[in-house]
């Protein structure tokens, strides 16, 4: 009977001991999952806020594009914080991008989408560009 009891003790003991060893195991074995880094997130919400402020601003909506133009600069000044350890470059794109989202909220203030629009087109290309370094880097 004792060792019956110290059988069933040892094979319990394995079977602990082999769930410890393979739980790890699995979980590598599962296929990883990309990360997007903060900063990354950051720009691209920026990215779609502009988008929706040149979509309001295609259709003469300066009130709604200039609310976008704001979310914009607040989502900027965000990603100034989260992409400190990035590249020059990436900083000053974002510095760019917020000026120029400025102008955008002040030309829409004033009514002028036309103007608006350049802003907002500007502001695309650069976050744009920064978006390209920061995921490059990622790599």
């Amino acid at each position: 009977m004792a060792r019956s009891r110290l059988a069933t003790g040892v094979v319990a003991a394995v079977a602990s001991g082999a769930a410890l060893v393979l739980a790890p195991a699995a979980q590598a074995a599962e296929a990883p999952r990309l990360q997007v880094s903060r900063c990354a997130a950051d720009l691209t919400a920026a990215l779609d806020s502009n988008a929706a402020a040149i979509d309001a601003d295609s259709v003469g909506d300066t009130a709604d594009a200039r609310t976008y133009n704001l979310r914009t600069l607040v989502i900027l000044a965000r990603a100034g914080l989260t992409c400190s350890c990035q590249l020059a470059r990436v900083h000053a794109d974002i510095i760019t991008a917020g000026t120029d989202s400025i102008h955008a909220a002040m030309s829409n203030a004033i009514g002028d989408s036309a103007a608006a629009l350049n802003s907002e087109d500007a502001v695309e290309a650069e976050l744009t560009d920064a978006l390209e370094v920061v995921r490059y880097t990622e790599v």
